[in-house]
């Protein structure tokens, strides 16, 4: 009867165009579902197919109103006939004002447009009721019965391989298969040398028996001979052939002389393989990683801010990634948390600042770095210096940045998505069409709605202030007086500029998702990514640079000049966290206050920080220097590049594998943060093991 009706309406005048569009196997299967499940004794498959479909819940006045059904359910399905399988497809309803997703399972052949036209022809019912059905309270709320269905959303599992992902995808094993054979040669290579050093150890101890002349013949190509006389030997006078070995049993002075011998030869290709092998080992990376070993040799302080700065960009990700997407109660979430201070450390708190933080440093080491290079200020910056100074930034970011948006690529072409598959297609498909632009370093200025990888717009704001640094040096060695101008008047103009925009486009405060939800996109592209807005942090740490590098005596000479800037500087901290919720940005309110504080209260937080990176510097740092130049923070600042880089991904991709909405309460929230913040590290010492720390040490060699 059911395949009578639908012959029926689809060879009516008015709908032939739909028939030439549906596609015939989908809608055979479709036909044969439908069928299956209204018969008196429904099949099995029918049932799993349509249980698995969205349906109302509860919560809906607190934001639950997507209906996500089964995934699981859906996708297990399968037909007697085996001809097709179950379906999860996701359709955007627009119903008055509302926008809302409900999931039904479909047969595998159908595509997008064909579960279009049936929708909208009306065949997918059960007992004459709509499989989208809105509920009651939606009616309600959006004051409107009448729906649309906008768009079709059917999460295909397959992978896609295309020449871009190939070539991803041969990066990142390449530096595994790389790392894998580099600890396997280490660990031969040590495994003969101690095996030669106790053959040698033998050989010593025999010819100790006989008092004269001991001769080892060869090694490494090289004949020594060593003559000990016994008596010399028990000497207590002196002991000048005393045997001291290295780690793996053989005598320095024999190791010495072996190294000595190989380094007069000429450089081979075998050589070449030796140095890039040994750089990938697993032997060599992780010592290094997770020595405490200060390598700075001044400010000690930037690790533990570094590293804090960091768990607080982790917390704010935690609960911005699962705020747009998983939450089943955002509305309880925007009632509870965004005005509330003890949520500091959240999204509902000003974690942004930490950013700033971070761009204070980065200012901060690019003078020391670029200082260090120019050892001869009476000839200037030349060529040669300004080019090592952007080649070394860019051997230090580019390696496990391009690593990163390979591994990104990879893992978002071949992870079995779930409910939420639509994101991470949208994510792979922006990395396809904009990568370049972050090799480039313009994905704060090209393509910005459609970015890969878009917390790294901090990335390439960083690059663009770094290459600004050699100018302020430049004027530094020339005319003080006009270095200290400009860097006034480019202060000034962020701040006009940034203020000019917060008017013009009435941007919130912070990224409060309050009920101005809409100017969210405007703040993060107009404002919160430009380099003009976010420079004033980076410049100065360019000047605290300068004036660290340059100072011959003691800056603080007075205990009310240290008082005095440890005041402003808690003051500023506390005033610049306190007026970001006291404020009132709404659009119907909206004054100069917000502006004002929009144009200041970065650079105002940069300064804070610098003065507490002063303060530790000359002494003055108190228990805080005590906290933040501790050794247990080396090892994760270490990893804090990777961590940065990764952490994001981690979070997508755990939100990208539930079935079903998340609820926020703050136990879940915290847990969330613990078990991200864990992997995240986890995943970024597995990365600097196989791509940064292996190309830092190959910089050594070549």
């Amino acid at each position: 009867m059911l395949r009578v009706w639908m012959l029926l309406v689809l060879s009516l005048p008015q709908f032939r165009m739909f028939e030439r569009n549906l596609s015939s196997k989908c809608l055979e299967d479709t036909n044969e579902f439908l069928e299956d499940l209204q018969s008196e004794t429904p099949q099995m498959y029918a049932l799993l197919m349509y249980d698995s479909i969205g349906k109302d819940g509860s919560n809906i006045l607190h934001g639950n109103i997507d209906q996500l059904g089964s995934y699981s359910e859906c996708t297990s399905a399968q037909s007697p006939s085996g001809k097709f399988s179950g379906q999860y497809c996701k359709l955007t309803i627009q119903q008055g004002k509302i926008d809302y997703n409900v999931a039904i399972c479909v047969p595998s052949s159908c595509k997008n447009e064909d579960i279009m036209m049936l929708e909208w022809l009306g065949l997918f019912k059960y007992k004459n009721t709509s499989f989208i059905s809105p509920s009651p309270i939606l009616l309600f709320l959006a004051n409107n019965n009448i729906y649309r269905v906008k768009s079709v959303y059917c999460q295909n599992n397959v992978p896609n391989i295309d020449v871009f992902v190939g070539i991803c995808m041969f990066v990142v094993v390449l530096f595994i298969i790389m790392t894998i054979s580099g600890t396997m040669f280490i660990t031969m290579k040590e495994w003969k040398t101690k095996s030669a050093g106790n053959k040698l150890k033998d050989s010593l101890s025999s010819a100790h028996k006989h008092y004269g002349t001991v001769s080892f013949h060869k090694i490494n190509g090289q004949q020594l001979q060593v003559s000990t006389p016994k008596s010399k030997l028990e000497s207590p006078g002196q002991n000048p052939m005393e045997t001291t070995e290295n780690s793996n049993g053989v005598d320095k002075r024999i190791w010495e002389c072996s190294c000595a011998a190989e380094c007069a030869t000429t450089t081979t290709t075998a050589d070449i393989i030796n140095w890039i092998l040994s750089s990938f080992a697993i032997q060599n990376s992780v010592p290094a990683l997770l020595s405490t070993k200060n390598t700075m040799r001044s400010y000690s302080v930037i690790n533990g801010i570094r590293v804090l700065s960091l768990l607080w960009i982790i917390s704010g990700h935690v609960c911005h990634f699962t705020l747009f997407n998983n939450l089943d109660n955002p509305v309880q979430w925007l009632v509870s948390v965004p005005n509330n201070a003890l949520y500091i450390f959240s999204l509902g708190g000003p974690f942004y600042l930490t950013v700033d933080s971070l761009f204070l440093i980065s200012g901060l080491l690019s003078a020391r770095t670029l200082l260090n290079m120019h050892h001869q200020p009476e000839q200037g910056l030349t060529f040669k210096i300004l080019k090592d100074y952007v080649i070394r930034r860019l051997q230090r970011i580019l390696p496990l940045y391009i690593y990163m948006m390979c591994l990104y690529v990879g893992m978002y072409s071949l992870i079995p998505w779930k409910s939420f598959g639509e994101n991470a297609k949208s994510q792979l498909d922006n990395c396809k069409r904009s990568w370049w632009t972050n090799m480039l370093f313009l994905n704060n200025f090209v393509m910005i709605e459609q970015r890969c990888m878009g917390w790294t717009w901090y990335l390439a704001n960083d690059f663009q202030f770094y290459i600004t640094t050699p100018v302020f040096i430049f004027l530094l060695y020339k005319n003080r007086l006009l270095m200290i101008a400009l860097a006034g008047f480019l202060l000034l103009t962020c701040f006009i500029v940034t203020a000019l925009i917060s008017w013009f486009f009435k941007l919130p405060i912070g990224l409060h998702f309050d009920s101005r939800l809409l100017t969210y996109g405007v703040y993060n592209i107009q404002y919160y990514v430009k380099p003009y807005c976010r420079y004033g942090p980076f410049l100065i740490g360019i000047m605290l640079g300068i004036l660290l590098h340059h100072r011959e005596t003691s800056l603080l000479k007075t205990k009310a000049s240290v008082v005095g800037g440890w005041l402003c500087c808690l003051g500023t901290m506390i005033a610049v966290i306190a007026l970001g919720y006291a404020l009132d940005d709404s659009t119907e309110t909206y004054s100069v206050l917000p502006v004002l504080y929009q144009a200041l209260h970065r650079s105002a937080w940069a300064a804070a920080v610098g003065w507490i990176i002063l303060a530790c510097e000359e002494g003055y740092g108190g228990f805080i220097q005590s906290l933040l130049s501790s050794k247990l923070w080396i090892p994760l600042a270490n990893l804090s590049y990777a961590c940065f880089l990764i952490h994001p991904a981690v979070i997508s991709i755990y939100n990208g594998l539930q079935e079903t909405l998340l609820h926020y309460t703050d136990i879940n929230m915290l847990y969330l943060f613990i078990g991200h913040t864990i992997l995240a590290h986890i995943l970024g010492l597995l990365l600097c093991i196989l791509i940064e720390n292996p190309l830092q040490l190959l910089r050594k060699y070549f």
